[in-house]
């Protein structure tokens, strides 16, 4: 082994461990700031926190959620918080909080392992964890902001279509002891203890949560444990240090799909489903990050921020198919696997930043190094056979199948420039650099494959109108962007990084409303997805395709294509008159494949003997057959035309609030053939709370709250998602009966109490 293979090897076991440097800050939110003054401006643009409320002078399009409104919605998982965001798209499979957030339709055609071309930043930290989902403990969110656009031109690759910035639990404000209990359907409890204290130079929590339920679907039992604190010192007036981090150990099992419409309606759960592709899902999640702010001047602030977030996950993978003597293993032998996956990953990196204003202009700076590893291995979980024609051939228990090792280094330059001009008008304008070096080890293979160098620029324009008091016009060009990985590289050396162009304007508004203080925005989008990766034969396709075209030499990753995503957003809340507020949001999206033009649908056993004439393919379940499909002009499978959400808060007595909630998604495709539909539906949530405060003896003030929500109160039947790629029953036509379909579990419950002192 060469030298440089021998360094890679023990740093990728130097990665295990935890790393003893940390530095960090905490600075003022991406858009947030104080009122624009003619004279005196502040800018906005940071990546490393997110403390402060929008600022009405935005650019692009975007929604905060804090704290209280998360606690009030007493959410199981991130969906239920962000499905009041005009323009997510994203896809809940299951039960868990593990999911996978899109927005405006950029990415819902893949639905696997891939990047969710969004920016899920935690703490200021970008965080890919385990297939492209993000694993998020509720419990310890501060607050949420989504942000549309490309957003490359602060957090680098894969934020094509925008970033969901989440800042977990910090400050004075969580001073005291909570506790909590929650139940609810299908076994659902959860538990929480919190404590906090400040003192002038003190301020911080220590957090415990566990969740667990039974789960609706067969084998979707699922388990969390999560420990978090924060620790900020207050160094002097003008700086100040700050300590968090959080623990987790997670467990799930299925997520809860079938094969086929027959048995989405006869056996919604999967009980005779038996296996699903991967099971037994075994996570430690561990974040630390230390933070550091320091105001050198009145509008001047220097930060740093330095973390380590790694991701430890074991599953079982691809169901066993025949024993070592040959024998088929039926789905309802459920421990029966291939695969007993290791998946490892560390993130490390520091950032630096530095802001200032000079009268109407506004500046911002930053630099960061960061290196990501992704340390994979494979072994088999027990013997089995993978042939037993012409003759057995047997794959060993232990048997080490994949040993691979891929390290990403970034280094990267940011800045923001804000400048306010008369008559209200302000212009921003943000530039990013990114250097990204890829490194792949096949320790199995002893191969080292070494990808190009990427160097990406980002960038954003905008402006920001006042056009009244209460009335703005804003605007932006983002861009976005995703680079090859280490595998696609080491398969086509020509590939290109994946870009978006982002073209937004819309209005925001605070008015009068019938009466209610109302705030709007309404805006209208544009964006150019260019150069998207996958297979020159189709996403989730056997290589066995390429067989089929006479224009394709052999399969492999290429820029086969474009997306166009176009649509109209509307938010607009109330606050409370007349004991009523209202909250609504609507999106209208159509988002379609610009170029698409290899697709090759597999009609029965792919794995089966190649027939290339149709008049041949007489035996489905032994052959094989590909057609061919041109998909451009296609919808993106589950965009809906219109999404709706409509919540109401009535407050009919003093400590009482009763919230309904409408949730409306329209009709999509499940496929990229545009053949099959995922039906419309409407759901309808009740929630009742009380809450009331008073003083214990000892002049102890308490705060008590009990809560009763009913999701989905009329037990509406209807897929959560639905997908389709070839003929999964191998009977020769692809229909419905092919589509991996996951049933909503249909009316559920929950119930709890608080107590806080």
């Amino acid at each position: 082994m060469s030298f440089r293979l021998q360094w890679l090897h023990l740093r990728s076991q130097a990665l295990r461990t935890p790393i003893t440097w940390l530095l960090a800050s905490t600075v003022p939110s991406l858009y947030a700031a104080e009122p624009v003054q003619l004279e005196s401006l502040t800018v906005t643009g940071s990546t490393i926190s997110d403390r402060f409320a929008a600022d009405s002078r935005v650019v692009s399009s975007t929604t905060v959620i804090e704290h209280e409104e998360i606690s009030e919605r007493h959410a199981t998982n991130l969906i239920e918080v962000l499905r009041a965001v005009p323009g997510v798209t994203a896809d809940l499979s299951g039960e868990g909080d593990s999911i996978k957030i899109k927005l405006r339709g950029i990415e819902n055609q893949r639905y696997m392992g891939e990047k969710p071309g969004v920016a899920i930043v935690i703490d200021g930290v970008p965080v890919f964890e385990r297939t492209g989902k993000v694993s998020v403990d509720l419990d310890n969110i501060q607050s949420i902001r989504v942000v549309k656009g490309g957003a490359s031109y602060l957090f680098g690759e894969d934020a094509l279509a925008g970033a969901v910035i989440i800042t977990t639990k910090r400050g004075a404000g969580h001073e005291g002891v909570a506790i909590e209990h929650d139940r609810g359907s299908f076994g659902y409890q959860r538990d929480s203890l919190r404590g906090g204290f400040a003192s002038e130079h003190l301020a911080g929590h220590l957090q415990w949560v566990s969740r667990r339920s039974d789960g609706y679907y067969e084998l979707s039992e699922r388990d969390t444990t999560s420990l978090s604190g924060n620790l900020q010192y207050f160094l002097d007036d003008v700086s100040d240090l700050t300590f968090g981090f959080e623990v987790s150990e997670r467990f799930r099992d299925r997520e809860g799909s079938v094969s086929g419409a027959t048995m989405a309606k006869y056996d919604p759960r999967g009980v005779s489903e038996g296996r699903g592709y991967t099971r037994q899902f075994d996570v430690e999640l561990s974040r630390y990050n230390l933070t550091y702010s320091r105001d050198f001047s009145a509008t001047g602030t220097l930060q740093l921020l330095g973390y380590q977030y790694t991701d430890d996950t074991r599953y079982w993978s691809a169901p066993i198919r025949y024993d070592a003597q040959g024998r088929p293993v039926s789905d309802n032998q459920v421990d029966q696997y291939q695969n007993d996956n290791d998946y490892a990953q560390v993130q490390q990196g520091l950032k630096f930043e530095i802001r200032e204003t000079f009268g109407r202009l506004g500046l911002m700076g930053g630099a960061e190094v960061r290196r990501n590893t992704f340390d994979e291995q494979a072994t088999a979980k027990e013997s089995y056979a993978t042939t037993i024609r012409p003759r057995l051939i047997v794959v060993e228990q232990g048997t080490l199948k994949s040993d691979y090792l891929t390290e990403e280094r970034t280094r990267a330059l940011y800045s923001e420039a804000q400048l306010s001009l008369d008559k209200g008008l302000t212009l921003v304008a943000n530039y990013r650099f990114d250097s990204t070096d890829l490194d792949g080890l096949d320790r199995l293979a002893g191969g080292l494959h070494t990808g190009d160098r990427y160097q990406n620029h980002s960038w954003r324009l905008g402006f920001n109108k006042a056009l009244s008091a209460d009335l703005s016009l804003y605007g932006a060009v983002s861009t976005g962007f995703r680079n090859p990985t280490v595998s696609q590289y080491a398969d086509n050396p020509d590939l290109d990084p994946e870009t978006a162009y982002t073209y937004e304007i819309g209005l925001h508004q605070d008015s009068q409303w019938l009466g209610w203080p109302t705030r709007l925005n309404a805006s209208l989008f544009y964006i150019d997805r260019r150069d998207f990766i996958t297979s020159n034969v189709g996403q989730y396709v056997n290589d066995k395709a390429a067989s089929a075209a006479a224009d394709i030499e052999e399969p492999r990753p290429e820029n086969i294509g474009g997306v166009t995503s176009r649509g109209f957003e509307l938010a607009l809340s109330t606050e409370v008159r007349h004991r009523l507020s209202f909250d609504l949001a609507y999106t209208f999206l159509q988002s379609r494949f610009k170029d698409y033009d290899n697709y090759f649908l597999a009609l029965g056993n792919p794995y089966g003997a190649l027939v290339s004439d149709p008049a041949q393919f007489s035996n489905p379940a032994s052959q094989v057959l590909f057609l061919r499909y041109d998909n451009s002009g296609n919808s993106v499978p589950r965009t809906p035309r219109h999404l709706l959400n409509l919540r109401v808060n009535w407050f009919p007595v003093e400590h009482w609030k009763l919230s309904g909630e409408m949730d409306y998604r329209g009709t999509s495709y499940a496929d990229e053939l545009n053949q099959e539909t995922l039906p419309s539906r409407t759901l309808f949530n009740l929630a009742l709370s009380h809450q009331r405060r008073f003083m214990a003896p000892g002049d102890i003030p308490l705060q008590f709250t009990a809560f009763l929500k009913v999701d989905n109160l009329l037990d509406e039947r209807f897929y959560s998602s639905a997908r389709g790629f070839y003929d999964s029953d191998a009977n020769g036509v692809y229909n419905r009966e092919d589509l991996s379909i996951v049933v909503d579990p249909g009316r559920v419950w929950q119930a709890g109490v608080a107590l806080r002192f």
